[in-house]
């Protein structure tokens, strides 16, 4: 795998990096679209035999204006390792703040991709806006490249075959919520997953003989509430690169009267105690929704039938 170089400071990128490919967009979840956008600058920055990059907002604009949580269907780290995959060379994470969101169209230009970046070739989609008010678009940057010597493309909306519904975070977005993680996995061109800390729980899963790992999801997206088949892989910890397969429960947990929602995963034969370790749990498909049982013997059961599922769908 490729060593990618991530940059958080625009104005320190390093001058082997100059006259460079770079696409520019939020890349939540790097999707099949995002992908053809970077394939596209790859196959252009191979003839010009010099560096592709990418440059991503922190946090996202639309968590920055509308203080809006649980969206996200990425995480930085999770966007870096796709992004690795890929053949990206070196990220440029821009911090959106006061400051960069009241900058002019103009200054963002000359100061962050002229002065700071100096690239050969910008690449963005084509509904791609930026500056104050949103004043820069596509057109805006085609000219300014053409007066200070850089190229740009912008990429085309790209469809799924069969389908009248784009590739985008919001149509994924959507098909999470429902519960279609077939589907959502299927525009991102890979399983959709959330990273964290294991976290304390109150045990009752080792108590009814199905110990279960709890993990925060802090700013993603909310899955359908309901039980999922699912691949883990340990990030962290003794057991750091190992991969396992389970079956996760997302949601209220109504048997036991809980009002926060938790995720909650089961890994097969497994059971050993993994608290504070950090996991990519990657959502494989959608078992059944979430539902409150009469007691523990019925709730015991149905999870053996889960198992089960989960077992057959991963398989």
């Amino acid at each position: 795998m490729n060593k990618l170089k991530i940059f958080t400071n625009h104005k320190k990128i390093s001058k082997k990096f100059h006259k460079s490919s770079l696409v520019i967009g939020n890349f939540d979840g790097v999707h099949c679209g995002h992908k053809k956008v970077i394939q596209l600058a790859k196959n252009i920055s191979k003839k010009n035999k010099n560096y592709l990059g990418v440059m991503m907002f922190d946090p996202h604009p639309r968590e920055y204006f509308s203080k809006e949580k649980r969206f996200l269907l990425s995480s930085n780290d999770n966007k870096f390792e796709i992004l690795d995959s890929l053949g990206v060379n070196f990220v440029i994470v821009l911090k959106f703040n006061k400051q960069l969101a009241s900058m002019s169209a103009l200054d963002f230009c000359k100061k962050i991709l002229l002065k700071n970046c100096n690239m050969q070739h910008i690449f963005t989609g084509k509904n791609f806006r930026f500056g104050k008010n949103r004043i820069g678009d596509l057109n805006y940057l085609k000219d300014f490249g053409l007066k200070n010597g850089f190229e740009v493309t912008g990429s085309e909306l790209h469809r799924i075959k069969g389908s009248k519904k784009i590739f985008s975070s919001t149509n994924i977005r959507e098909f999470i919520k429902k519960g279609k993680i077939k589907e959502a996995n299927k525009f991102l061109g890979h399983p959709w997953a959330v990273s964290g800390r294991v976290i304390a729980g109150d045990k009752r899963g080792r108590l009814i003989g199905f110990p279960t790992a709890n993990i925060s999801t802090e700013k993603y997206i909310y899955p359908k509430f309901g039980v999922y088949a699912v691949e883990v892989l340990f990030l962290s910890g003794r057991y750091k690169g190992k991969q396992k397969k389970g079956v996760a429960n997302f949601g209220l947990r109504p048997t036991f009267g809980k009002k926060s929602a938790v995720l909650e995963v089961h890994l097969f034969s497994f059971k050993l105690n993994i608290y504070k370790t950090a996991l990519k749990v990657s959502f494989i498909d959608y078992v059944r929704p979430e539902k409150k049982f009469s007691g523990i013997t019925s709730l015991k059961n149905q999870i053996k039938k889960d198992i089960s599922k989960a077992k057959k769908i991963l398989n």
